[in-house]
């Protein structure tokens, strides 16, 4: 008789066995199903635990970056107030108004020039102002050709400029000029707002006689930024009042491109202006053209830009001709100039 004798492995599976009842009376016996229950529980609670041990790190490395930034913005404010400090009691304010001065050493005498300083330094001193004096070919690589003086103005302006920032305006007065009348401050005879208003010329053309484009009628005076003159033939750049602004500098970088010093305008930098004036409202909206005599008479004019005893400036500009010179004009009004009064 043949019997079948269950293998070990079958004999753990069956009830009633040695191993199966050892297994079921074991404290680590679980049913699958509810085994399955449990570990699913089980990990669930250790991702949330693992999830919320991320979360607070993340927290924690937010704080910690945020802290750092807080501390680095507030070593810079602290670092920018200490310097604004330093460099306000080291770099007091500007003078309110800067004279500007170009001087052609290779075509003048040092003596005749020499007049010309004293007489810009005359009226700097007796007002307050500050004067910002160069050789006029310490620019000759600023300009195409370095014999056309008349580019070199406005480079001379911006140096100007970037030594004086916090000068509030800019007063150009070409060397072939004298400050006739030293006892006018600028500011209450032009600059003024109020002033200013009373001497401005609205509606007229900008290049005289019959021009198409006239000055503005009702831009207020405290938006002209850039104060001229004309004569009988427009716009004279021999005498004009900038004001530091952006405008002003534009207005100089413009002026002064070279393709307009390579342009032959018949005015040269006068010609240039003047097209700056009448195709750029920019230019324009904060121009102010005044009367002639205000700031630029002319010994030798006719009508209203003749000079007369008394007036602020006195321009013997175009001297160089053939006909004039430079020299014996400067002599007879340098004798005749008035003198500073002082105040008691």
């Amino acid at each position: 008789m043949h019997f079948a004798i269950p293998s070990r492995a079958a004999d753990q599976s069956l009830p009633g066995s040695p191993t199966f009842k050892m297994r079921s009376k074991s404290k680590n016996y679980a049913p699958p199903l509810l085994s399955q229950l449990w570990s699913s529980v089980f990990a669930s609670e250790s991702d949330s635990f693992e999830r919320k041990r991320r979360s607070s790190r993340r927290s924690a490395v937010s704080a910690a970056v945020l802290l750092v930034i807080l501390v680095v913005v507030a070593f810079f404010f602290v670092v920018y107030f200490v310097a604004v400090k330093l460099t306000s009691s080291v770099q007091p304010d500007g003078p309110s108004v800067v004279l500007v001065l170009g001087l052609d050493y290779k075509a003048y005498k040092n003596d005749y020039l020499q007049k010309i300083i004293d007489n810009r330094k005359e009226y700097a001193d007796a007002q307050g102002y500050g004067l910002y004096v160069r050789d006029i070919h310490d620019f000759d690589s600023r300009v195409n050709d370095p014999e056309k003086n008349e580019w070199k103005k406005m480079p001379l302006i911006r140096a100007a400029i970037d030594q004086h920032p916090r000068s509030d305006y800019f007063w150009y007065l070409d060397q072939n000029a004298l400050i006739m009348n030293p006892n006018l401050n600028l500011e209450e005879h032009i600059t003024d707002p109020k002033k200013l208003n009373t001497l401005v010329l609205r509606d007229i053309p900008i290049v005289p006689p019959d021009g198409t484009i006239r000055t503005y009628r009702h831009v207020p005076a405290d938006r002209m930024k850039f104060i001229i003159s004309q004569d009988h033939e427009g716009l004279q750049t021999g005498s004009f009042i900038l004001k530091n602004e952006e405008y002003s500098k534009f207005v100089l970088d413009s002026w002064s491109d070279k393709l307009y010093q390579e342009y032959t305008f018949a005015k040269k930098d006068k010609g240039a202006l003047e097209h700056l004036a009448q195709w750029h409202p920019t230019v324009l909206s904060k121009m102010a053209v005044i009367p002639q005599r205000t700031f630029n008479s002319y010994p030798n004019g006719v009508g209203e830009s003749l000079y007369q005893d008394g007036d602020f400036v006195a321009s013997f500009a175009g001297c160089e001709a053939p006909e004039r010179n430079c020299i014996r004009e400067f002599e007879r009004l340098w004798d005749n100039r008035g003198r500073v009064v002082v105040k008691k």
